[in-house]
């Protein structure tokens, strides 16, 4: 486990899913954030891992307080 992780909301494409893999390449870990397209954030999920780190995909509206909670509990599992 890496003692740097992100979570990035909105990274299944465009600016999120650049910044994820962007910030794979330089060591972060990453959670992956997407609201309904979960097939690309899975691919976000899996160009980052090629950089050696973890990468989890978390599907979550950060409009919605509970999907926002279940996203940092998420994020505390998986990256610690």
């Amino acid at each position: 486990m890496n003692s740097k992780a992100l979570l990035i909301t909105g990274s299944s494409r465009g600016i999120g899913a650049a910044t994820a893999v962007l910030a794979a390449a330089r060591g972060w870990d990453v959670a992956v954030n997407y609201l309904n397209n979960r097939a690309a954030a899975e691919d976000v999920v899996n160009r980052a891992r090629s950089f050696g780190i973890v990468a989890k995909a978390i599907q979550g509206d950060i409009g919605s307080s509970n999907d926002v909670s279940h996203l940092f509990k998420e994020v505390d599992r998986v990256f610690g």
